[in-house]
């Protein structure tokens, strides 16, 4: 019951702040950064506390770590987008301002992409596509033994 009424408290409040930067920010894309801004945080928040619980060494740590960075990479964009909008660095400042921005991104995506990798490369390793088609082949004669016996 605790949980419950923790997880609906929660709710509650991220509504309530969701409604205030709306409210106080006027143009809805600086608000939307804002936003994007506070649950980037809170991800790199959680994804250093998984790191920490993870064994060293560990294929999934790796990944973690390799997710954090993207996580890192993707807030870094979602700021200096903010700040662009917000200062008006698009209309005011010189266009190259917004190449940090571009670079940002495009590092997350190249850490996405080494990342998918290395899961390909573990997936052919540690997959288990042989022993799936084998239970799929269980399960398809469980259900025609089951319906010859009607």
């Amino acid at each position: 019951m605790k949980r419950g009424f923790g997880t609906v408290l929660g709710l509650i409040a991220i509504a309530a702040g969701l409604a205030a930067i709306f409210r106080l920010v006027v143009d809805t894309e600086v608000a939307v950064g804002f936003v994007t801004i506070s649950f980037g945080i809170l991800a790199i928040i959680w994804s250093s506390m998984a790191i920490g619980s993870l064994s060293k060494g560990s294929s999934l740590r790796r990944h973690t770590i390799n997710f954090l960075f993207c996580l890192i990479f993707v807030l870094l964009f979602s700021i200096w987008h903010t700040l662009s909008k917000l200062f008006m660095w698009r209309e005011t400042v010189n266009e190259y301002m917004l190449y940090p921005g571009y670079l940002f991104i495009t590092m997350a995506f190249l850490i996405f992409v080494i990342t998918s990798y290395q899961i390909l490369t573990i997936g052919k390793e540690f997959g288990f596509r042989q022993q799936a088609k084998e239970i799929k082949n269980v399960i398809e004669k469980k259900k025609k033994k089951k319906l010859r016996s009607r």
